[in-house]
């Protein structure tokens, strides 16, 4: 699942987070409705985040893990045939 997140930067250096929301439509939205308020010197930024599962990380997790271990195998069959 993919979140967006508006967070308003001041003139200040302070940073505060608008919203967290589902799509980049309703992200804009809420950035059309704030553009009608700003104040000059006002910076916004929208973020993307990937949300994932305990159970998406662990099958990354190994899969990954899978990988690199294939990857140190062959190295080292390489470094046996020199």
């Amino acid at each position: 699942m993919t979140v967006f997140t508006l967070t308003n930067y001041c003139g200040c250096g302070s940073a505060t987070i608008l919203g967290v929301f589902a799509t980049m439509e309703a992200t804009t939205e809420r950035l059309r409705v704030l553009a009608a308020c700003t104040e000059p010197g006002e910076e916004y930024r929208i973020e993307c985040f990937e949300v994932r599962t305990f159970d998406e990380e662990v099958e990354n997790t190994e899969s990954v893990l899978r990988s690199r271990a294939e990857w140190k195998a062959k190295q080292a069959k390489m470094e046996e045939l020199d």
